[in-house]
């Protein structure tokens, strides 16, 4: 067994943290030396205000998740963080959930006061019980509330290990997916205080440092500073990643867990022995040599027993290395995360590592002397810069959790491997994006189209193919084909959108294949289809192979490819000069069947359109019945295995030889109801196709046919040749009829296999189809496509159009709520062949028809990064101040919940309290600050300028209410709405509310204890 065998891939991460939303930011701010920690105002004693704050952790975007508002606000913040970071790795793995085997999830949370907040605030409310407080907020509940809102079906267990939960986390998913338990496999954690505290205690002797900075690994590392944080990794086997073609960030080669157990002083004391043993056992796990490691991600709190247990443990691992081990610690950017520190560490050894550089750690000077003195081989990172290729070229490193308690965690880390992807053609590409809300969707799609036009041409199609099967797919759906990677934005225009969104069906629907006959052929019919996809051409390739026998080689000369003239360009700018208007009216000389022999006319409308219905049932798309319409009730009938296709395709040879029999012949298709214009037809004109509610089709011979459509043109209807010189589906053909049943005695014909719609008899073929006799019948009756039509919509709700037709206005005249999608382009658009199949599999998956994508491409094949899935985040907690007397605890964000979210909920008002005298002044202190805050949540603004009017920039009533409710929580008064916006320009708003308060015309009225300028940092 290879390394290689025992190793996983970490395939997509998510994060948020202080000061980062997102991987790209975090990243940025490494590279920089930012340090992320907020600070809220000076020292006081022992108390520092200086947190690891996230922004908004409070908000949340409940539809995503298909979680009411009601439940969402009682749901504990770090788990809905959790659910978010999960389904943002999901996304950024490239992996659907639905489409892969079990997935299981591994994820810890912290402790926070969200319960007794949340139940003191809406206590003896409905739904508001000790029950549903407990499922919404215990720890029990995290992983499988993310399993069963994101649908995973492996193993969903709770790690709790204090400090090293999330790297625990990541070893127990590499052990389940090592020994084959799950497919895919997700560690997540999420650590966040709610409410969030605005500092905390730093006494003499704790491990809190006394300045709030963190100084891992320096002489004057004095303690740690506290913070939040969550995030998840999607980890795959490698083997795995690499034949689905996943963009792999790193790879872990090992891991090892261990305690301290007994051996220390103290509970909550470390042991330098146990740390260095389990990053030993880590490397043993790995197969690899502490020489081989460049680089430790170490778990760097900051405090002195702390930092010099790790060195310790350190130098005595990685003295024979015979090079420099650099050394890092994030804790000095984003503060001690609690159980989310090891994920920080994680994620940037593994950034470190797939953009091969080093990052610095901030706050570093110079070791002390004790650290100094145990390795030279041990260097602290206080400068980044490039990370050199080792002399095998595979750069490492080491990541290290240790949580209080004891639990200790290492994990080994190597660079990515190269990844081989075979060129593929730069032409016409699917793009698909779903989302659970129309605006998100919007924002997804201005997204994906920047970065197609961003990405080098020859990754159009790996991006379509990361775009079809890797992503969850949402109710809210929409597709492009691009057709110019340089120029997407045709693809996305606004003009697209009515025909290429909208919202799927909760089940996937069944299908039907509606195969048409001859009328709508044209001249190299399908040849773009044989030249650029392989699955059309191996299916062809047979039934060609059959047909020329017939034909003497004709018709394969109609599918190949001559030159650049297999189908028309399509145009520079799709929609515009999309349709020939010429070859549309018949304008233009058609390519009359007369020039070619009605046998390789028929022989080949039967090889095209058996290929692709084969075709698109390779593609996983299979039919529940089918309906055939003339000749393509034949194509139907091989389809369904009533006939052999050999002994099919010698029949429609001998079928269109004796059509030939009867004489010239002439039809015309008519814009009305069969049963108006029916009893118009004199001797020598029959009624051949009854197609829908306003179309039929007149046939016989060719003088009583021009007389009919003279006097149906002066009845005022409209009247269109059909391109069929003969008498098809007429008495005329009785005696050619009759030879072809004597024929088909001697088939073996059976029963079908797939329902199949009868247009002789308007109801299911069963054991008539062994009848010869009901072959005649289909050659001389009237085609009753409508019957046929209505019996197929009676099972299934879509129908596809397989092979060049234009039976979608007859369905749909007759049931405008059924869906029918065309598969091949017209004769007279200008499209390519390939452009009107990916549109087709495109509305097909807006219904909730899905396609195996990956026979659609092929091997070869890799997956491209792709813009992250949009959210629509709104505030959900409680509008009344958190029952807390801890100074450290700050009071609720300003923000009102969502409309909807308060009542759903059944949030209370706020506590009555209001602002003494000695508040006054720094009520009016942090005024502006507070409605710059407010402002700039509201209105999405990045920065709020003197002159900007409120609304003007979009802001409306209900956003008034907000800022008026933030000013009365904020000071405690009642500012009247003509004062707020006597100006509705922003520097004027602060001058009046300011004038308004310092002049003390208002009353006291109820409001929520005064926060530090109304910032929110929950």
């Amino acid at each position: 067994m290879s390394a290689d065998d025992l190793s996983v891939a970490i395939v997509g991460m998510a994060v948020r943290l202080p000061g980062s939303d997102d991987i790209d930011q975090y990243w940025e701010g490494l590279r920089a030396g930012t340090t992320w920690i907020t600070r809220r105002g000076p020292l006081s004693g022992v108390y520092v205000p200086a947190y690891g704050a996230l922004a908004a952790a409070g908000h949340f975007d409940p539809d995503r998740f298909g979680i009411s508002e009601a439940e969402a606000l009682l749901i504990d913040p770090q788990q809905r963080l959790l659910l978010e970071t999960v389904d943002e790795a999901l996304a950024a793995a490239h992996l659907d959930p639905a489409r892969t085997g079990p997935v299981s999830v591994y994820a810890g949370v912290g402790r926070n006061d969200y319960e007794r907040w949340v139940a003191h605030s809406l206590a003896g409310r409905p739904g508001v019980d000790e029950m549903a407080l407990e499922v919404t907020n215990g720890r029990d509940y995290a992983a499988t509330r993310v399993a069963y809102r994101l649908g995973l079906t492996g193993t969903a267990l709770t790690v709790q290990s204090a400090c090293s939960t999330s790297l625990v986390a990541v070893h127990l998913a590499c052990q389940d997916l090592l020994t084959y338990g799950c497919a895919a496999a997700i560690a997540g954690t999420a650590a966040v205080r709610v409410p969030t505290p605005r500092g905390y205690a730093a006494p003499s002797g704790g491990i809190g440092s006394p300045d709030g900075v963190c100084r891992p690994f320096d002489r004057g590392a004095n303690g740690t500073v506290p913070g939040d944080g969550a995030g998840a990794v999607v980890l795959k086997r490698l083997a795995d990643a690499r034949a689905d073609g996943d963009d792999i960030w790193a790879v872990v080669r090992g891991s090892a867990v261990n305690n301290d157990g007994a051996a220390k002083s103290g509970f909550a004391n470390v042991s330098s022995a146990a740390q260095r043993d389990v990053i030993r056992g880590a490397l043993q796990v790995a197969g690899l040599a502490p020489e081989q490691i460049d680089y430790v991600e170490a778990h760097g709190s900051g405090t002195l027993l702390g930092d010099a247990a790790e060195w310790a443990a350190l130098a005595q691992v990685f003295a024979p290395a015979g090079h420099r081990l650099r050394v890092g610690a994030v804790k000095a950017n984003v503060g001690h995360l609690r159980e989310a520190a090891g994920l920080a560490g994680l994620a940037k050894a593994v950034l470190c590592l797939r953009h091969r550089q080093w990052v610095p750690t901030p706050h570093f000077e110079v070791l002390p002397a004790d650290l100094a003195r145990r390795s030279s081989t041990l260097a602290p990172l206080d400068r980044g810069g490039e990370w050199p290729a080792r002399p095998d070229g595979v750069r490492r490193a080491g990541v290290s959790a240790f949580g209080l308690g004891g639990t200790n965690c290492h994990l080994v880390l190597e660079a990515a491997p190269g990844t081989e992807c075979a060129p593929a053609p730069v032409r016409e590409q699917l793009l698909l994006l779903s989302s659970h809300r129309e605006e998100t969707l919007e924002e997804d799609a201005d997204a994906l189209c920047r970065a197609v036009a961003a990405a080098p041409p020859d990754h159009l199609a790996d991006l379509a193919f990361t775009t079809q099967v890797g992503r969850r797919r949402l109710s809210r759906r929409r597709f492009a084909v691009v057709l110019d990677p340089a120029g997407p934005q045709a693809a996305f225009g606004p003009d697209q959108t009515r025909g290429q969104s909208a919202t799927a069906p909760s089940h996937p629907p069944q299908v039907g294949f509606l195969l048409p006959g001859i009328g709508s052929h044209y001249p190299r019919m399908g040849a773009g289809l044989a030249a650029t996809e392989p699955i059309f051409a191996r299916h062809l390739a047979p039934l060609l192979d059959i047909a020329d026998e017939l034909t003497g080689g004709a018709v394969g000369t109609q599918f190949a490819v001559a030159g650049d003239g297999a189908a028309p360009p399509a145009p520079a700018h799709p929609g515009v000069d999309r349709v020939d208007l010429r070859a549309l009216l018949r304008r233009c000389a058609p390519a009359a069947p007369g020039h070619r022999r009605l046998r390789e006319v028929h022989l080949g409308l039967f090889c095209f359109e058996h290929a692709l219905a084969a075709t698109l049932m390779d593609l996983g798309i299979r039919p529940a019945v089918l309906v055939g319409h003339s000749l393509g009730e034949w194509v139907g009938s091989a389809l369904a295995g009533v006939i052999g296709v050999e002994d099919t395709m010698a029949a429609v040879a001998r079928r269109a030889d004796l059509v030939t029999l009867a004489g010239p012949g002439a039809m015309i298709a008519v814009l009305a109801p069969a049963a108006q214009v029916a009893h118009l037809a004199t001797d020598g004109v029959w009624l051949a196709a009854d197609n829908g509610p306003m179309h039929c089709v007149f046939s016989g011979r060719p003088e009583r046919v021009d007389a009919l459509a003279d006097t149906l043109r002066r009845e005022g209807l409209s009247v269109l040749p059909v391109d069929a010189p003969h008498p098809f589906h007429t008495p005329q053909l009785e005696q050619a009829a009759r030879r072809l049943g004597d024929d088909l005695r001697g088939v073996d014909l059976r029963a079908p296999s797939i329902p199949l719609a009868s247009s002789v008899l308007g109801r299911w073929l069963d054991e008539q189809a062994i009848d010869p006799g009901y072959w005649r019948r289909h050659l001389v009756s009237t085609v009753r496509f409508r019957d046929a039509a209505a019996l197929a919509l009676s099972r299934v709700r879509v129908l596809i159009e397989v092979g060049p037709g234009t039976a979608r206005p007859w369905v749909l005249q007759a049931d405008p709520d059924a869906v029918v999608v065309r598969t091949v382009r017209q004769s007279y658009e200008q499209i390519t062949d390939r452009q009107a199949l990916l549109e087709a599999l495109g509305r097909l998956w807006l219904h909730g028809v899905e396609t195996r994508w990956t026979a659609l491409h092929g091997p070869g094949r890799v997956k491209r990064t792709l813009p992250r899935p949009r959210l629509n985040r709104l505030r959900f907690l409680p509008d009344t101040a958190p029952p807390a007397t801890d100074p450290a605890v700050a009071a609720p964000e300003v923000a009102l919940l969502p409309t909807g979210a308060a009542s759903g909920a059944g949030a209370a008002p706020p506590a009555e309290s209001g602002p003494g005298p000695h508040q006054a002044s720094a009520v009016a202190g942090a005024l502006e600050e507070h409605l710059r805050e407010q402002w700039r949540a509201l209105l999405g603004l990045r920065e709020v300028h003197p002159d900007d009017h409120f609304f003007h920039l979009g802001g409306d009533s209900l956003m008034g209410v907000h800022l008026i409710s933030g000013l009365q929580r904020l000071t405690g008064r009642s500012v009247p709405s003509p004062v707020v916006f006597a100006s509705a320009r922003f520097a004027g708003m602060v001058q009046e509310v300011e004038r308004w308060l310092s002049e003390g015309d208002a009353t006291a009225t109820p409001g929520a204890p005064v926060t530090e300028g109304g910032e929110a940092h929950v």
